[in-house]
């Protein structure tokens, strides 16, 4: 019985934790694709490096 709270309380940490990082990520990604269009009213090399900021950060969320 013990090990079935306690597995039952691990699993819900883990989803806790899942969705924290998901939350986590879309705000990253919002705030980087914000980060573009200001760039896109500011100047082209700026837009070219959130661009590639924003790509290197995808490829580390899915890494």
């Amino acid at each position: 019985m013990h090990d079935e709270e306690r597995s039952e309380q691990m699993r819900l940490k883990l989803l806790d934790m899942q969705a924290a990082l998901f939350n986590l990520r879309d705000g990253l990604v919002n705030l980087s694709l914000s980060l573009q269009e200001l760039s896109f009213l500011t100047d082209e090399n700026a837009q070219r490096e959130a661009s590639q900021e924003t790509d290197d950060l995808l490829l580390r969320l899915r890494g």
